[in-house]
């Protein structure tokens, strides 16, 4: 499709000094029938103060895009449904109130509460370890936090369009920089689109190499459900190749891998590792569907761009946080070293660029739940999922 953008503004450009505290635009300001609006808003008080959100709203489907926090998404509504959790992080949290070094590494967890968030880019995973080569030539030990630094980092750039076509598109474009000196140099810039009256949201990202040298990079998208489509007796379906426990606690249930529980006090985490077949084009699709199967939530993607899948199972009590995470990426959230042994991490040469795109939907009514589950049945096909009793050490150290 051939776009014309009929409207953009910029509302950050470090470079340029450009800064809108707060905008909004709206169909009536372009003359249009149709009801949309695009909101920038600069969160004032408590740990919240100083943080940036746009909100992006099609008429049917509304979601808020935190460029604070690495261009995460923090939450959205589809027809007065919740899309994403409910944390005991219960505000959004400028970085500035997070040691990613505190507990032992897990400071991440103090700014956990989006619907979507990536993890990366240097690196993902549980606190550790890392061994590298310095500027030096000398081999240290470099140690890495949970889920790395990028949901804490501001972007330089935020951009507003209104995009005509086919159909109407709302965007939003960030760019978001880490780097350091004598350690990894990359550029993530993400572009989050919908449709007029559309039930999905669009995640382009285009992840670029900045150093003269080869670059280690690593990326997670943990999208995160809580009530109302997680509920005792929802499922995940997917066309799974291979599932996996992670650890002793995931293989007592090994057996209902797919199947969740109603919330429960002092809930034990289950991890699963696993693998999914694509189409024709190496695009698959995994959904969440509720114990009746009249509501859902699907992510569709490429195998070839995202080829590990996780399921995080956090059935715990509401007030410790109701959750599972539906996790695409690169390689398996174990530490960076292992997954290096296995050759899932990624490496970008000179300029070289990584690209993701993700499609997360929404389906009401048994029909449109229906549809999402003959899409995946028909990439599955005649394929027999290989469920491992035990973690396999090509997917886990345990």
């Amino acid at each position: 499709m051939t776009e014309s953008f009929r409207f953009q503004k910029v509302l950050t450009d470090v470079k340029t000094g450009v800064y809108v505290r707060n905008y909004r635009i709206t169909n009536e300001e372009l003359g249009m029938d149709c009801r949309w609006f695009i909101e920038k808003r600069r969160l004032e008080g408590g740990v919240s103060d100083g943080v940036d959100i746009v909100t992006v709203d099609n008429g049917a489907l509304s979601f808020t895009i935190v460029p604070t926090r690495g261009m995460g998404i923090w939450k959205g509504e589809f027809k007065g449904l919740q899309l994403g959790w409910k944390s005991p992080v219960e505000n959004l949290v400028h970085p500035h109130y997070i040691n990613l070094e505190t507990r032992g590494g897990m400071g991440w967890l103090y700014g956990f509460n989006e619907w979507i968030v990536r993890c990366g880019l240097e690196s993902f995973g549980p606190p550790g370890v890392d061994i590298i080569t310095d500027e030096e030539g000398n081999k240290i030990e470099v140690p890495l936090t949970l889920h790395g630094r990028i949901a804490n980092i501001p972007a330089d750039t935020v951009k507003v369009r209104v995009a005509s076509g086919y159909t109407l598109e709302l965007e939003v474009e960030g760019t978001v920089y880490e780097r350091t000196l004598f350690g990894p140099s990359f550029k993530l810039t993400n572009l989050t689109s919908t449709s007029l009256n559309s039930n999905t949201v669009r995640l382009t990202d285009v992840i670029e190499n900045l150093k003269s040298t080869i670059g280690e990079m690593q990326v997670l998208y943990h999208c995160n459900y809580g009530v109302p489509f997680l509920e005792e007796g929802a499922r995940v379906v997917a066309p799974f190749k291979t599932v996996a426990p992670r650890d002793a606690p995931s293989v007592e249930r090994i057996d209902e891998f797919d199947v969740y529980g109603p919330p429960e006090s002092g809930f034990v985490d289950q991890v699963y590792f696993c693998e999914l077949l694509g189409d024709e084009d190496g695009r698959t699709c995994v959904a969440l569907i509720d114990r009746n199967e009249e509501k859902a939530v699907s992510m569709s993607f490429s195998v070839e761009e995202l080829p590990c899948f996780t399921i995080w199972k956090h059935t715990d009590s509401l007030e410790n946080g109701y959750v599972t995470g539906l996790e695409h990426r690169p390689s398996f959230p174990n530490l960076k070293t292992f997954e290096r042994k296995q050759g899932r991490v990624v490496k970008l040469g000179v300029g070289q660029k990584y690209e993701v795109h993700i499609e997360f939907s929404v389906h009401l009514g048994r029909e449109e739940v229906d549809e999402v589950k003959d899409r995946i049945e028909g990439i599955a096909g005649r394929a027999k999922t290989k469920v491992y009793k035990k973690p396999n050490p090509k997917y886990s150290p345990t």
